[in-house]
């Protein structure tokens, strides 16, 4: 979580209550100097007095210490980069503390503003590049052209034969036809877009979303692949291919690292990948997978999980509250999950230290998935799991200093830096 916007929240309840600093630090048993300082998030709390200020508050802990995460501060960040009119970024955390539903509308509106153009820039590109609609106005101009000449030759020869004005009346005719056929088809091909197209070039995100990556009827038999797609939104046939293959890969890893049995050696390997892919002889990237799919509990780490081809797009996303992915971009060239390609088949264990000092924990493996051809390298895919969690293995290397994206990334000297920081 996100401890800076816990003193925000502090200090908007205690306002609310109408009651002065003073008298709210001697009720918790502290000096007034130190709840300023927590107040105007200088300094972190947890535990007892925590607890003593949501008590002396009148409001459950979890108002003070969760509700606006890392995702909620990079996703308003993102919207910022995209107007003209730069916002007081430095001040996001506080306007969410102060203001969490503003925050969250905002958030979701930049969203929809976002993919509206995303599907904006589709669209353009469709019209500027495909050769189907610089064909289908190509025949409409000819059409035209025709229709056009031959009513003006009708209107303009008043001594025609009968022969040649049925004849041109007949192709007028033909090429009314052959128009409204061909306007119908780029009709069609208008209507493509809300069907065809869209902006999250891989949809089952928001199934996996909606479900929160788990699916206990799948894995107890109580229902079917089938059913569940079934049971889904009317899909174009690439994104219902895609969720079918990542429905079979989920039963398939499932089936093969049984749940109690999986939970069991958790326990015993400290969420060692390796190890526990070497417990249960199965890949290290089934391994992966099944900890970013774990139901939600106290027990274990929660996982989040990232996929990317080799071009960097996302294809495959999991977020957890402490630790936000791009929304719209790639992600910093520093994380493990792009260099992982240098070395398919090699499982890689990183710390990455964020500029706001979380530390996140990250295993990541590249994989072939074809390679049918002599005259090309095979494909790959990258694959990242991450967690803020301390029960997870931690390597001994130094941590990585890497950030989200070089756009909101304070870390001005960085060699790998491809764009300047928004705030520069």
């Amino acid at each position: 979580m996100v401890r800076t916007l816990v003193g925000s929240r502090i200090r908007e309840r205690r306002r609310a209550l109408k009651q002065t600093q003073s008298a709210l630090a001697q009720a918790v048993g502290i000096s007034a100097s130190y709840l300023n300082l927590i107040e105007h998030n200088r300094r972190g709390i947890a535990g007892r007095t925590l607890l003593a200020l949501a008590a002396e508050l009148e409001v459950d802990i979890s108002e003070l210490s969760e509700g606006a995460d890392g995702v909620l501060v990079n996703r308003l960040t993102e919207i910022a980069k995209t107007s003209s009119e730069i916002p007081e970024i430095e001040r996001t955390e506080e306007f969410i503390g102060r203001y969490p539903g503003w925050a969250k509308l905002l958030a979701s509106v930049g969203k929809t503003a976002q993919s509206q153009r995303e599907n904006l820039a589709a669209l353009t590109d469709r019209m500027n590049h495909d050769p189907f609609l610089s064909e289908t106005m190509h025949q409409i101009l000819s059409n035209i052209t025709v229709i056009r000449s031959t009513a003006g030759i009708l209107d303009t020869t008043p001594d025609i034969s009968d022969e040649h004005r049925t004849r041109f009346l007949k192709n007028i005719r033909t090429e009314s036809q052959r128009l409204s056929t061909t306007a119908q088809a780029m009709v069609d091909f208008f209507d493509a877009p809300q069907t065809e197209t869209t902006a999250t070039p891989h949809p089952e995100d928001e199934f996996w979303v909606q479900l929160k990556h788990h699916l206990p009827e799948l894995e107890a038999g109580i229902t079917t692949i089938e059913t569940l797609l079934d049971q889904q939104p009317k899909r174009t046939a690439t994104s219902t291919s895609a969720l079918q293959h990542s429905l079979q890969y989920y039963r398939d890893v499932a089936r093969d690292l049984p749940l109690d049995a999986f939970h069991r050696a958790i326990s015993s390997t400290a969420c060692d990948p390796l190890a526990l892919a070497q417990h249960f002889n199965t890949p290290v990237i089934n391994v992966l997978h099944r900890l970013a799919h774990l139901p939600a509990s106290p027990d274990t780490p929660a996982f989040g999980l990232m996929e990317c081809d080799m071009s960097g797009a996302i294809l495959l996303r999991k977020e957890i509250p402490e630790f936000a992915l791009p929304q719209y971009s790639s992600a910093c060239p520093l994380w493990p999950i792009y260099r992982a390609f240098a070395a398919p088949g090699q499982p890689i264990r990183a710390v990455l230290e964020m500029p706001t000092g979380v530390q996140v924990t990250t295993f990541s493996i590249a994989r072939t998935i074809t390679s049918d051809r002599y005259d090309l390298p095979p494909l790959l895919r990258s694959t990242m799991i991450f967690t803020t969690d301390p029960r997870a293995a931690l390597p001994t290397s130094p941590p990585i200093l890497a950030g989200l994206h070089c756009s909101v990334c304070p870390r001005k000297h960085c060699a790998e830096r491809r764009i300047d920081y928004i705030l520069s």
